[in-house]
């Protein structure tokens, strides 16, 4: 099952599917990809407030620092419309609390999430440095195994061979959803 709905890389979100199975990580059976974009402050007050919330033992305050917009989705297990709805769930506060460093630090950039189960994802990836005001990140979901796994057995991989080109449509999307 994969996207009906249209977005600009969903075809890269296919492709790095593609690729981790054929690496031979074939429980990789989903990618989002998304934009996110900082709504205000700087990094160093966006840290202190995840911080913050991690102390407290509180989710990170992404809505508050960023807007996060799908685009792209591939699936063989369910729809985007499934993977939105679940968002909230599958998105883990691991993932979250690391989204300060997707944005601000330069590619690559590897989270993993080991605790990760059935639909939640368990890797946000940003492949590439920001393009314009947007980071580029790709969620993956992987129930079977750990991201780090794959890392450990593909050394001086080529990111941009396993993504492609989101640079052509990096600067248009019509989504006007927000994930969070």
């Amino acid at each position: 099952m994969n996207s009906i709905t249209a977005m600009p890389a969903n075809s890269s979100a296919e492709r790095i599917v593609r690729h981790f199975q054929a690496a031979g990580f074939t429980g990789i059976t989903e990618a989002m990809v998304i934009r996110i974009r900082l709504k205000k402050a700087d990094r160093h007050e966006v840290e202190a407030a995840f911080d913050r919330a991690a102390d407290l033992g509180a989710m990170p305050p992404l809505a508050e620092y960023f807007e996060i917009r799908p685009y792209g989705f591939y699936s063989e297990l369910r729809s985007f419309a499934q993977a939105k709805t679940e968002m909230q769930l599958d998105f883990g506060v691991g993932l979250r609390g690391k989204v300060p460093s997707i944005y601000f630090d330069v590619a690559p950039v590897v989270i993993d999430d080991a605790l990760a189960t059935g639909t939640k994802y368990d890797a946000l990836v940003k492949f590439s440095d920001n393009m314009l005001d947007y980071a580029l990140a790709v969620l993956l979901n992987d129930p079977t195994s750990s991201f780090f796994e794959y890392l450990g057995t593909h050394r001086g991989i080529d990111w941009q061979k396993i993504i492609g080109d989101f640079g052509a449509a990096a600067t248009t999307y019509d989504q006007d959803v927000d994930l969070f």
